[in-house]
């Protein structure tokens, strides 16, 4: 969901100015438009329904654990009346397989409780969407973070930039093959074998987005240098899905992971991570977001 499941708090953001003049494919903007879409039915008629029309039958989202997010809410009876509250968000960062068949998008989305009970919240947003066997764009998973006031942010919306491989490359792996459980299992022992800053550069794309809870994504490569230093400690991880786009050239990976840090109590939780194929034929993450269970023994 959009960083937190509806069933235990919602969200809403306040309009924001957003660039249209961002050069995208006409697949790349059909994706856009399915999220601007998914806002506006949030909007207009709640969350609820908005989650029933947009997932895919077996997307997920985390609450805190990874769920069927279409089989939870119904497990749930609809309420009499609409709760306070209206979500609203808007992409500001989008990127699509070559074969248009999976993308992911990411934006600032708010809180709004409309009966003045709660303070506003917000946050970024992070969803990876599949096109169906009828053509529609649907949400496979949807993970997002907590953030500082954006209010007075704007975000241009960018398209990810599109990747050629250089003369004499391949891609990694037949088409339709899923190399990525390989790629995750190298990443693991080197991470085991030295130090995480180090190893996370070594398997970050140069336009990588670190996404992590109480701060702003981090974008730039001297940003998430500094960042991933103030975090030195031991990541361990176990993958639980994976899926690639039919053009083999980009995909995504979740699963549960361990860190024991230096400098603060351990932490468990989920990680979700897009790789993409650089110019090289090599994978790379091009983004890393992380969801911390509550610490055991928390209420």
């Amino acid at each position: 969901m959009k960083r937190v499941s509806f069933i235990f708090v919602l969200l809403a953001l306040m309009p924001s100015v957003f660039s249209q003049k961002t050069r995208m494919s006409p697949a790349l903007m059909s994706l856009v438009e399915a999220e601007r879409a998914f806002a506006r039915t949030s909007v207009e008629k709640g969350v609820r329904e908005s989650f029933l029309e947009f997932f895919a039958e077996d997307g997920i989202n985390f609450q805190p654990h990874p769920v069927k997010t279409r089989a939870a809410i119904l497990q749930r009876p609809a309420p009499a009346t609409r709760p306070p509250i209206v979500l609203n968000w808007e992409p500001a960062y989008a990127d699509i397989s070559n074969a248009g068949d999976l993308g992911y998008t990411t934006g600032p989305y708010t809180l709004t409780d409309t009966s003045k009970k709660n303070p506003t919240r917000y946050g970024f947003f992070f969803s990876i969407w599949k096109k169906q066997s009828d053509g529609n764009w649907k949400v496979v998973l949807d993970l997002g973070i907590d953030t500082p006031d954006h209010s007075q942010r704007s975000f241009a919306l960018q398209a990810a930039p599109r990747v050629r491989l250089m003369k004499g490359k391949t891609k990694a792996g037949p088409t339709g093959a899923n190399p990525l459980s390989e790629v995750e299992k190298e990443f693991l022992v080197q991470a085991k074998a030295g130090e995480l800053a180090q190893t996370y550069l070594n398997f970050l794309d140069q336009n990588a987005r670190i996404h992590r809870f109480g701060s702003f994504p981090f974008t730039e490569r001297n940003a998430i240098r500094t960042y991933l230093l103030s975090k030195p400690g031991v990541m361990t991880w176990e993958t639980i899905g994976t899926d690639v786009a039919r053009s083999n050239d980009l995909g995504y990976t979740y699963g549960s992971y361990e860190m024991k840090s230096t400098t603060s109590r351990p932490e468990k939780g989920y990680y979700v991570r897009v790789w993409k194929l650089n110019r090289f034929g090599e994978w790379k993450i091009v983004l890393d977001t992380l969801e911390p269970l509550p610490p055991e023994g928390s209420k």
